[in-house]
Protein backbone atom coordinates (compact mmCIF):
# COMPACT_ATOMS: atom_id res chain seq x y z
CA UNK A 1 0.00 0.00 0.00
CA UNK A 2 2.78 2.47 0.97
CA UNK A 3 4.31 1.25 -2.25
CA UNK A 4 1.06 2.39 -4.19
CA UNK A 5 1.11 5.47 -2.26
CA UNK A 6 5.00 6.72 -3.41
CA UNK A 7 3.94 5.57 -6.86
CA UNK A 8 1.44 8.10 -7.05
CA UNK A 9 2.97 10.46 -5.70
CA UNK A 10 6.15 10.30 -8.00
CA UNK A 11 3.71 10.55 -10.75
CA UNK A 12 2.12 13.75 -9.15
CA UNK A 13 5.67 15.55 -9.11
CA UNK A 14 6.11 14.63 -12.52
CA UNK A 15 2.75 16.12 -13.63
CA UNK A 16 3.43 19.27 -12.02
CA UNK A 17 7.08 19.59 -13.51
CA UNK A 18 5.68 18.94 -16.71
CA UNK A 19 2.66 21.66 -16.39
CA UNK A 20 5.04 24.00 -15.05
CA UNK A 21 7.49 23.73 -18.14
CA UNK A 22 4.58 23.30 -21.09
CA UNK A 23 4.58 26.98 -21.61
CA UNK A 24 8.11 27.53 -22.33
CA UNK A 25 7.48 24.36 -24.42
CA UNK A 26 6.75 24.69 -28.80
CA UNK A 27 4.23 22.34 -30.09
CA UNK A 28 4.70 21.29 -33.62
CA UNK A 29 2.72 19.85 -35.71
CA UNK A 30 3.01 18.55 -39.24
CA UNK A 31 1.85 20.50 -42.23
CA UNK A 32 1.03 19.32 -46.08
CA UNK A 33 2.48 15.75 -45.19
CA UNK A 34 6.11 16.51 -44.95
CA UNK A 35 6.49 20.17 -42.95
CA UNK A 36 6.45 20.73 -39.40
CA UNK A 37 5.32 23.73 -37.92
CA UNK A 38 5.00 25.95 -34.64
CA UNK A 39 1.40 26.19 -33.57
CA UNK A 40 2.39 28.31 -30.96
CA UNK A 41 4.05 31.60 -33.41
CA UNK A 42 2.04 34.37 -33.58
CA UNK A 43 0.15 35.36 -36.41
CA UNK A 44 2.82 37.63 -37.77
CA UNK A 45 5.88 35.35 -36.96
CA UNK A 46 3.49 32.36 -39.40
CA UNK A 47 3.57 35.66 -41.69
CA UNK A 48 7.46 36.28 -41.83
CA UNK A 49 8.21 32.63 -42.40
CA UNK A 50 5.89 32.32 -45.67
CA UNK A 51 7.50 35.43 -46.53
CA UNK A 52 10.91 33.83 -46.45
CA UNK A 53 9.73 30.35 -48.26
CA UNK A 54 8.42 33.64 -50.88
CA UNK A 55 11.71 34.78 -51.00
CA UNK A 56 13.36 31.52 -51.83
CA UNK A 57 10.88 30.28 -54.18
CA UNK A 58 11.92 33.80 -56.10
CA UNK A 59 15.11 32.80 -56.61
CA UNK A 60 13.60 29.62 -59.21
CA UNK A 61 11.98 32.19 -61.15
CA UNK A 62 8.57 29.92 -61.35
CA UNK A 63 6.01 32.08 -61.34
CA UNK A 64 3.11 29.59 -61.21
CA UNK A 65 4.66 28.44 -57.99
CA UNK A 66 5.32 32.03 -56.48
CA UNK A 67 1.46 33.27 -57.57
CA UNK A 68 0.33 30.37 -55.86
CA UNK A 69 2.36 30.73 -52.23
CA UNK A 70 1.50 34.77 -52.95
CA UNK A 71 -2.34 33.82 -53.08
CA UNK A 72 -1.76 31.88 -49.97
CA UNK A 73 -0.26 34.23 -48.18
CA UNK A 74 -2.78 37.08 -49.32
CA UNK A 75 -5.32 34.79 -48.09
CA UNK A 76 -4.32 33.43 -44.79
CA UNK A 77 -2.85 36.96 -43.70
CA UNK A 78 -4.73 39.43 -45.51
CA UNK A 79 -4.28 42.18 -42.67
CA UNK A 80 -0.31 41.99 -43.78
CA UNK A 81 -0.64 42.06 -47.29
CA UNK A 82 -0.49 45.46 -49.31
CA UNK A 83 0.30 46.15 -53.06
CA UNK A 84 4.12 46.47 -51.80
CA UNK A 85 4.19 42.97 -51.91
CA UNK A 86 2.89 42.59 -54.88
CA UNK A 87 5.51 44.84 -56.52
CA UNK A 88 8.26 43.38 -54.75
CA UNK A 89 7.36 39.83 -55.71
CA UNK A 90 7.34 41.17 -59.88
CA UNK A 91 10.73 43.21 -59.13
CA UNK A 92 12.26 39.94 -57.80
CA UNK A 93 11.15 37.54 -60.74
CA UNK A 94 12.18 39.96 -63.17
CA UNK A 95 15.49 40.00 -61.54
CA UNK A 96 15.97 36.67 -61.15
CA UNK A 97 14.74 36.53 -64.96
CA UNK A 98 18.47 38.98 -65.40
CA UNK A 99 16.28 41.39 -66.92
CA UNK A 100 17.04 44.06 -64.56
CA UNK A 101 15.11 47.07 -66.42
CA UNK A 102 11.72 45.64 -65.81
CA UNK A 103 12.58 44.73 -62.22
CA UNK A 104 13.48 48.44 -61.49
CA UNK A 105 10.45 49.52 -62.68
CA UNK A 106 9.20 47.61 -60.04
CA UNK A 107 11.48 48.25 -57.38
CA UNK A 108 11.05 52.15 -58.30
CA UNK A 109 7.36 52.25 -57.77
CA UNK A 110 7.27 50.36 -54.65
CA UNK A 111 10.24 52.75 -53.40
CA UNK A 112 8.14 55.62 -54.55
CA UNK A 113 4.40 55.18 -53.94
CA UNK A 114 5.95 52.82 -50.49
CA UNK A 115 8.60 54.31 -48.86
CA UNK A 116 7.81 53.26 -45.85
CA UNK A 117 7.18 49.47 -46.59
CA UNK A 118 8.71 46.72 -45.07
CA UNK A 119 10.28 45.31 -48.22
CA UNK A 120 11.83 49.30 -48.70
CA UNK A 121 15.42 47.61 -47.52
CA UNK A 122 15.17 45.09 -49.29
CA UNK A 123 14.88 46.37 -52.20
CA UNK A 124 17.86 49.15 -51.81
CA UNK A 125 19.73 45.79 -51.48
CA UNK A 126 18.66 44.74 -54.80
CA UNK A 127 19.24 48.09 -56.53
CA UNK A 128 22.66 48.29 -54.95
CA UNK A 129 23.72 44.95 -56.27
CA UNK A 130 22.35 46.24 -59.69
CA UNK A 131 24.37 49.24 -59.77
CA UNK A 132 27.44 47.37 -58.68
CA UNK A 133 26.94 44.91 -61.74
CA UNK A 134 26.71 48.07 -63.96
CA UNK A 135 29.73 49.52 -62.20
CA UNK A 136 31.76 46.08 -62.75
CA UNK A 137 31.03 46.30 -66.53
CA UNK A 138 27.88 44.95 -67.02
CA UNK A 139 26.36 46.49 -70.62
CA UNK A 140 23.05 48.30 -70.72
CA UNK A 141 20.35 47.28 -73.37
CA UNK A 142 18.87 49.79 -75.13
CA UNK A 143 15.82 49.37 -78.00
CA UNK A 144 16.01 45.90 -76.90
CA UNK A 145 19.02 44.74 -78.86
CA UNK A 146 22.32 47.52 -78.30
CA UNK A 147 24.29 47.04 -75.79
CA UNK A 148 26.19 49.81 -74.38
CA UNK A 149 27.93 51.08 -71.11
CA UNK A 150 26.23 50.91 -68.05
CA UNK A 151 28.37 52.80 -66.02
CA UNK A 152 26.04 56.32 -66.11
CA UNK A 153 23.19 53.89 -65.05
CA UNK A 154 25.24 52.38 -61.78
CA UNK A 155 25.98 55.73 -60.75
CA UNK A 156 22.77 57.43 -61.07
CA UNK A 157 20.80 54.32 -59.22
CA UNK A 158 24.17 54.48 -56.83
CA UNK A 159 23.37 58.04 -56.02
CA UNK A 160 19.48 57.27 -55.44
CA UNK A 161 19.97 54.77 -53.09
CA UNK A 162 22.24 57.13 -51.15
CA UNK A 163 19.69 59.66 -51.33
CA UNK A 164 17.13 57.61 -50.15
CA UNK A 165 18.72 55.76 -47.30
CA UNK A 166 21.36 58.50 -46.46
CA UNK A 167 24.93 58.62 -45.51
CA UNK A 168 24.45 58.72 -41.55
CA UNK A 169 24.21 54.96 -40.83
CA UNK A 170 28.20 53.07 -40.77
CA UNK A 171 26.26 50.06 -42.31
CA UNK A 172 23.44 51.89 -44.30
CA UNK A 173 23.41 50.84 -48.45
CA UNK A 174 23.35 54.48 -48.61
CA UNK A 175 27.03 54.76 -47.25
CA UNK A 176 27.66 51.59 -49.22
CA UNK A 177 26.43 53.02 -52.44
CA UNK A 178 28.52 56.75 -51.65
CA UNK A 179 31.91 54.63 -51.37
CA UNK A 180 31.42 52.44 -54.44
CA UNK A 181 30.54 55.44 -56.33
CA UNK A 182 34.34 57.00 -55.27
CA UNK A 183 35.52 53.90 -55.57
CA UNK A 184 34.69 53.58 -59.30
CA UNK A 185 35.40 57.15 -60.08
CA UNK A 186 39.15 55.76 -58.69
CA UNK A 187 39.11 52.82 -61.22
CA UNK A 188 38.30 54.89 -64.12
CA UNK A 189 41.46 57.46 -63.10
CA UNK A 190 38.66 59.91 -62.86
CA UNK A 191 39.97 61.40 -59.53
CA UNK A 192 38.54 64.71 -59.11
CA UNK A 193 34.84 63.00 -59.37
CA UNK A 194 36.35 60.52 -56.57
CA UNK A 195 37.77 63.21 -54.59
CA UNK A 196 34.43 65.08 -54.51
CA UNK A 197 32.69 61.75 -53.96
CA UNK A 198 34.70 60.94 -50.76
CA UNK A 199 34.40 64.89 -49.87
CA UNK A 200 30.84 63.94 -49.41
CA UNK A 201 31.09 61.04 -47.42
CA UNK A 202 33.52 62.81 -45.20
CA UNK A 203 31.24 65.65 -44.52
CA UNK A 204 29.18 62.73 -42.42
CA UNK A 205 32.10 61.14 -40.97
CA UNK A 206 34.91 63.34 -39.80
CA UNK A 207 36.55 60.42 -37.67
CA UNK A 208 36.10 56.79 -36.87
CA UNK A 209 37.04 53.99 -39.56
CA UNK A 210 34.59 55.89 -42.84
CA UNK A 211 35.97 59.12 -41.81
CA UNK A 212 39.86 57.92 -41.67
CA UNK A 213 39.65 56.01 -45.28
CA UNK A 214 38.08 59.19 -46.68
CA UNK A 215 40.83 61.44 -45.57
CA UNK A 216 43.57 59.44 -46.72
CA UNK A 217 41.45 59.37 -50.63
CA UNK A 218 40.40 62.79 -50.74
CA UNK A 219 44.53 63.29 -49.69
CA UNK A 220 45.60 60.70 -52.50
CA UNK A 221 43.07 61.73 -55.55
CA UNK A 222 44.30 65.21 -55.24
CA UNK A 223 47.49 63.96 -55.57
CA UNK A 224 46.99 61.19 -57.98
CA UNK A 225 44.88 64.19 -60.07
CA UNK A 226 47.70 66.56 -60.84
CA UNK A 227 50.56 63.72 -62.04
CA UNK A 228 48.01 62.20 -64.20
CA UNK A 229 49.03 64.52 -67.14
CA UNK A 230 52.18 63.79 -68.61
CA UNK A 231 55.01 65.00 -66.29
CA UNK A 232 55.91 67.58 -69.20
CA UNK A 233 52.60 69.29 -68.54
CA UNK A 234 52.48 69.24 -64.77
CA UNK A 235 54.34 72.39 -64.07
CA UNK A 236 51.68 73.83 -66.19
CA UNK A 237 48.57 73.14 -63.83
CA UNK A 238 46.67 74.85 -61.08
CA UNK A 239 48.81 74.00 -57.93
CA UNK A 240 45.66 74.06 -56.00
CA UNK A 241 45.01 70.30 -55.97
CA UNK A 242 48.58 69.74 -54.21
CA UNK A 243 47.86 72.16 -52.02
CA UNK A 244 44.96 70.21 -50.98
CA UNK A 245 46.57 67.00 -51.00
CA UNK A 246 49.12 68.54 -48.61
CA UNK A 247 46.62 69.48 -46.22
CA UNK A 248 44.28 65.96 -45.85
CA UNK A 249 48.13 64.46 -45.97
CA UNK A 250 49.26 66.55 -42.73
CA UNK A 251 45.95 66.13 -40.89
CA UNK A 252 45.96 62.84 -41.57
CA UNK A 253 49.44 62.54 -40.09
CA UNK A 254 48.56 64.24 -37.36
CA UNK A 255 45.18 62.28 -36.33
CA UNK A 256 46.86 59.08 -37.26
CA UNK A 257 50.77 58.86 -36.41
CA UNK A 258 50.45 55.26 -36.19
CA UNK A 259 50.27 55.12 -40.11
CA UNK A 260 52.88 57.89 -41.93
CA UNK A 261 54.48 54.79 -42.14
CA UNK A 262 52.71 52.30 -43.94
CA UNK A 263 51.20 55.24 -46.34
CA UNK A 264 54.59 56.75 -46.27
CA UNK A 265 52.51 60.25 -45.60
CA UNK A 266 55.88 61.95 -45.32
CA UNK A 267 57.50 60.82 -48.72
CA UNK A 268 54.33 62.14 -50.01
CA UNK A 269 54.83 65.40 -48.56
CA UNK A 270 57.91 65.27 -49.64
CA UNK A 271 56.93 64.93 -53.23
CA UNK A 272 54.25 67.34 -53.30
CA UNK A 273 56.75 70.28 -52.06
CA UNK A 274 58.88 69.27 -54.78
CA UNK A 275 56.40 69.62 -57.30
CA UNK A 276 55.55 72.98 -56.09
CA UNK A 277 58.79 74.32 -55.72
CA UNK A 278 59.40 73.08 -59.35
CA UNK A 279 56.42 74.85 -60.64
CA UNK A 280 57.34 78.05 -59.02
CA UNK A 281 60.99 77.44 -60.88
CA UNK A 282 59.80 76.52 -64.04
CA UNK A 283 56.90 80.19 -64.36
CA UNK A 284 60.65 81.35 -63.11
CA UNK A 285 62.31 80.35 -65.82
CA UNK A 286 59.73 81.80 -67.96
CA UNK A 287 59.77 85.00 -67.08
CA UNK A 288 63.77 84.62 -67.35
CA UNK A 289 63.38 83.52 -71.34
CA UNK A 290 61.58 87.34 -72.14
CA UNK A 291 63.49 89.00 -70.21
CA UNK A 292 61.47 90.01 -67.29
CA UNK A 293 64.48 89.60 -64.79
CA UNK A 294 62.36 91.09 -61.47
CA UNK A 295 59.66 88.61 -61.69
CA UNK A 296 61.69 85.99 -62.54
CA UNK A 297 63.83 86.81 -59.29
CA UNK A 298 60.74 87.42 -57.42
CA UNK A 299 60.11 83.75 -57.97
CA UNK A 300 63.15 81.98 -57.61
CA UNK A 301 63.60 83.92 -54.17
CA UNK A 302 60.24 82.07 -53.41
CA UNK A 303 61.39 78.80 -54.40
CA UNK A 304 64.38 78.89 -52.07
CA UNK A 305 62.28 80.83 -49.18
CA UNK A 306 59.44 77.82 -48.90
CA UNK A 307 60.78 74.74 -50.23
CA UNK A 308 64.76 74.84 -49.29
CA UNK A 309 64.82 71.05 -48.82
CA UNK A 310 63.92 70.53 -52.62
CA UNK A 311 65.59 70.32 -55.78
CA UNK A 312 64.12 73.06 -57.25
CA UNK A 313 65.20 75.58 -54.69
CA UNK A 314 69.26 73.97 -55.24
CA UNK A 315 68.28 75.65 -59.14
CA UNK A 316 66.77 78.25 -57.97
CA UNK A 317 69.80 79.27 -56.21
CA UNK A 318 72.06 78.87 -59.09
CA UNK A 319 69.36 80.87 -61.07
CA UNK A 320 69.49 83.67 -58.88
CA UNK A 321 73.58 83.93 -58.89
CA UNK A 322 73.27 83.77 -62.77
CA UNK A 323 70.58 86.64 -62.55
CA UNK A 324 72.78 88.99 -60.55
CA UNK A 325 76.04 88.04 -62.64
CA UNK A 326 73.81 89.19 -65.60
CA UNK A 327 72.26 92.06 -64.12
CA UNK A 328 75.85 93.19 -62.96
CA UNK A 329 77.53 92.57 -66.34
CA UNK A 330 74.59 94.79 -68.18
CA UNK A 331 75.18 97.35 -65.48
CA UNK A 332 79.29 97.46 -66.44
Amino acid sequence: MLRHGMRYTALAVVLVLLCSLAPAAKTWRLKDGDKWESANDTPRQQFALKIAELKDLLRTGEADAVEEILAEIKDKFPQYVGPDLDLFVKGELQYWKDKYAKAMKQYEKLLKDYPGSEYAPAVLDREFDMAQAYLDGRKKKVLGFLKISGYAEGIELMERISDRAGLDEPNSVGLKAAVAVAEHYEKREQYIEAYLKWSEVASYWETGPVGKKALLRMAEDNLLAYNHPPARRRALLDSSKLVTAKTYYTKYATLYPNEVRAFKINEKLEQIDELLATKEYTVAQYYRRVGKTEAARMYLERVVKEWPKTEAASLAKEALEETAAEAETRGK
